[in-house]
């Protein structure tokens, strides 16, 4: 009688298969927290207008909505970007404005979803323009 739990080819499958009900588990978690954040992202008028600019999505108006708490304290859109990380840090002095490497500060994740929605815009831009 052979013992078929002795054959490494057995044991290998096992493995495999546990990892496709891993990664089965993962899509349905992933599924249920897509829903959550569309349900949040509707029932927020201000998410769903954020939404309407170009390049922005329902994953970067919410994430926009909960990191930037006070928009109202934000002077200009040059504040929010050198906040965010955007812009070139300032070296300014007697009147000589220049300008120094992105500083990278603030929320990580936030710069890196902006920064895909605008290069998204700018690739479709010139997709349009090369069939023009």
């Amino acid at each position: 009688m052979i013992d078929i739990r002795a054959d490494e080819t057995v044991d290998l499958a096992l493995e495999l298969v546990e990892a496709l009900a891993a990664e089965l588990a993962r899509d349905d978690q992933i599924a249920k927290l897509d829903k959550k954040l569309m349900h949040l992202h509707r029932s927020s008028e201000m998410s769903r207008r954020l939404a309407a600019i170009p390049g922005i999505g329902p994953i970067d108006a919410t994430l926009l909505l909960i990191k930037v708490l006070d928009a109202g304290g934000i002077k200009s859109a040059r504040n929010l970007a050198a906040w965010l990380g955007l812009t070139p840090k300032n070296h300014s002095t007697a009147g000589k404005n220049r300008l120094g490497v992105i500083t990278r500060a603030g929320n990580g994740m936030l710069r890196t979803v902006l920064v895909a929605g605008a290069t998204a815009v700018i690739a479709d831009v010139r997709r349009r323009e090369s069939r023009s």
